[in-house]
């Protein structure tokens, strides 16, 4: 009996634990100062585009279009709609070509020096057919139009950041392929941020990073609250028949 009260014991520790590492933080109201990330500012941004399915090519996608090129304006973002066919070759026993006209969405916040290499903070705002896409990606449109706002009420940055809002993600990293292959800007980034999401809750994850990642993990460690990220994850990706624009520029 004293076993199986162990072993009981152990597992609610076990389960408490796992829910309290999986807590997010206390989301702030659109009354928060304006130097810190408010969920209440962000989900403003994500209710209109995930009001509806708006997969890349419908009438409801160039609905969400207008409103991120709106809210880019708002931000004196500057955007450019880079408008292109795009296509992404997937090889195999059965090698299959994916194509479409897809709309990224480009905006730059100039930084000191302009001829430093680039940040840039990459989501996409189309969706798959039958979703929403609140989360997919909606949650990372807007928490990157929030970082955005944050950025420029703290000031100048130190070099440019640019706010890539990719399309046709879902359709097979259309719109990332064509920024980065054909896109002039592309060639002034350094480094890529990548908001995407899997799932409807829980910590961000910090799952992904290209190859000789020392300084980078080192960084993340520094600067993040709460940094969540196992070196498991990529392993257990890899396998998976799964892409994110990341691969792109990876």
């Amino acid at each position: 009996m004293r076993k199986d009260i162990l072993v009981a014991a152990v597992l609610v520790v076990t389960l408490i634990a796992a829910a309290v590492a999986n807590m997010t933080p206390r989301a702030l109201g659109l009354d928060a100062p304006a130097g810190v990330f408010s969920a209440g500012r962000a989900m403003v941004d994500d209710r209109v585009i995930a009001k509806a399915p708006h997969p890349v090519g419908s009438p409801a996608n160039y609905a969400v279009r207008n409103y991120l090129t709106g809210r880019m304006t708002q931000l004196g973002l500057s955007p450019q709609i880079q408008r292109i066919d795009a296509f992404q070759e997937r090889p195999g026993k059965a090698p299959l070509v994916i194509g479409g006209v897809v709309e990224n969405i480009i905006g730059v916040l100039p930084g000191k020096d302009r001829n430093a290499p680039a940040l840039a903070l990459m989501a996409h705002y189309d969706s798959v057919p039958g979703s929403p896409g609140a989360a997919d990606d909606a949650a990372g449109v807007s928490a990157a139009l929030e970082i955005m706002r944050i950025l420029k009420a703290e000031g100048t940055p130190a070099r440019d950041v640019v706010l890539l809002l990719t399309d046709g993600e879902e359709a097979g990293l259309l719109g990332a392929t064509a920024f980065f292959q054909n896109h002039p800007l592309a060639g002034r980034i350094g480094f890529v941020i990548n908001m995407e999401s899997r799932g409807g809750g829980g910590q961000a994850n910090m799952f992904e990073t290209a190859a000789a990642n020392g300084a980078v993990i080192d960084m993340f460690r520094k600067v993040s609250r709460a940094p969540v990220s196992s070196s498991l994850t990529v392993y257990l990706y890899k396998p998976l028949p799964n892409d994110t624009d990341f691969t792109v520029p990876r």
